[in-house]
């Protein structure tokens, strides 16, 4: 067996011992922006994310005494499930940790009075590679008593989608609960009796084997529900009295992968994308586009200064899908570097990593997953004395993707999100683990500038 010295040990050693120490990374401020009715931009305040690139969901409501709402945001995709509240200039109020600290998933969020109290609750679901565990808080952040349940199958990790409010006008709000895509269109609608969340009405929106899956809003007593994968976009509004009528129903051929949020605006349905950062309404046929860095947006209209005129709050969105119609695809953006997973098109996870740096390089092109090896000793001799050569020892956890390339957990440095490496993909002990044991042979692999 071969012998590597002591310090080598003790690096992969802490590595499991203590994660956190070989999983720091790069950090970004992302920006949560504010228009007025026309799409001017009124305000703008930053929040740290660790993992920016997997934005936050967004819900906007009053959770004090004084009638002014505050904005509530859900850490999206590989960063803690917290739910973060700030005021509407940017100061930060409060946050909760709603689900154990390792379900890095991404939370959306809707927030109403459910139990009618006069008071809001904040309703949180995992996205997708979570299970469909709602849970409901108190304006204060604490666990509501009978608001915790699996809404649908334990074992279904698509991601929940909410929508809240009043359905049958009678003053008191309901829970929508709606799959993600990669899910059938199973609406359920739940109601608070007593000291409890329960099941009152559920219905299939569309045909059972759609697995678009659902996004929706509820504005003056309707639900309005929109497929959230393809660009064949079908939006259909019902009421929900006793049995579910459908009012409406339009196909919208969108130019883009998918809707990341629906929302009123100006009385009507608009849609945000997941990739051009475009906004599209629905009773006018226009399209306004926002200038962002990030690839889809979630958007919230809300009278924030109750004037009688809503403002329109922006956040970054999950990039939810890809062009990758393949059961698995791994993609590595070397501008970005970042990489993203997807299945059957539906982005499944995305992380940071270390490609090469110069006057090494990472192979672009096409590739595929060439082998899984458990170790591989990473030792290189360019010549005697040559300061170039190194030995790394036996390193857990490669996916070999070209000869002497491969996507691998490195110990040695935590600068993820810049460029490290002598060719290869780096990557921290958590994401590693993950793409290790998702990742099959032959499935391609896209490096990309």
């Amino acid at each position: 067996m071969r012998k590597y010295p002591f310090y080598i040990i003790l690096a992969i050693l802490a590595s499991f011992i203590f994660p956190s120490i070989a999983q720091a990374s790069a950090t970004w401020n992302v920006p949560i922006t504010t228009y007025d009715q026309d799409w001017n931009q009124i305000g703008s305040f930053t929040v740290w994310q660790a993992n920016a690139q997997a934005g936050f969901s967004l819900a906007v409501a009053d959770l004090g005494t004084d009638g002014v709402p505050e904005l509530i945001l859900g850490q999206g995709l590989g960063n803690e499930p917290s739910v973060l509240v700030y005021s509407q200039s940017g100061s930060k109020i409060g946050s909760l940790l709603a689900y154990d600290q390792s379900m890095k998933a991404g939370l959306n969020l809707a927030v109403c009075d459910l139990d009618h109290d006069g008071a809001n609750e904040i309703i949180t679901a995992p996205q997708r590679g979570g299970g469909p565990h709602v849970k409901i808080f108190d304006r204060l952040g604490n666990p509501l008593a009978g608001g915790d349940l699996f809404v649908y199958n334990p074992g279904f990790e698509g991601g929940v989608n909410l929508a809240c409010g009043d359905l049958n006008e009678d003053g008191i709000d309901e829970l929508v609960t709606l799959p993600a895509a990669g899910g059938g269109p199973h609406v359920k609608i739940w109601r608070w009796s007593g000291n409890h969340l329960e099941l009152s009405k559920e219905f299939f929106a569309y045909a059972a084997d759609d697995q678009r899956g659902l996004v929706g809003t509820i504005h003056d007593g309707v639900l309005h529900l929109s497929t959230q994968h393809a660009s064949a976009t079908s939006v259909k509004s019902f009421i929900v009295h006793s049995d579910p009528k459908l009012i409406s129903e339009k196909i919208l051929d969108l130019p883009e992968k998918g809707v990341a949020s629906i929302f009123i605006h100006d009385e009507a349905l608009n849609f945000s994308t997941t990739s051009n950062q475009a906004v599209y309404n629905l009773k006018f046929d226009t399209i306004q586009k926002i200038e962002t860095d990030f690839s889809g947006l979630n958007i919230v209209s809300a009278d924030l200064n109750q004037n009688g005129q809503e403002e329109i709050i922006s956040v970054p969105a999950r990039p939810s899908f890809g062009d990758y119609p393949e059961s698995k695809s791994i993609v590595i953006d070397l501008s970005e570097q970042r990489l993203y997973a997807f299945q059957n098109g539906i982005l499944d996870n995305t992380f940071l990593i270390s490609s090469g740096k110069f006057p090494w390089h990472t192979p672009v092109g096409n590739h595929s997953v060439l082998a899984k090896i458990p170790y591989v000793d990473y030792t290189w001799n360019y010549g005697a004395n040559d300061p170039r050569n190194y030995s790394l020892g036996f390193v857990p956890y490669n996916l070999r993707i070209y000869p002497h390339i491969y996507i691998h957990y490195a110990y040695w440095h935590n600068n993820f999100g810049h460029p490290m490496s002598h060719g290869c993909v780096n990557v921290n002990l958590e994401n590693m683990k993950w793409i290790y044991d998702w990742a099959e042979e032959n499935i391609p692999v896209e490096v990309r500038e």
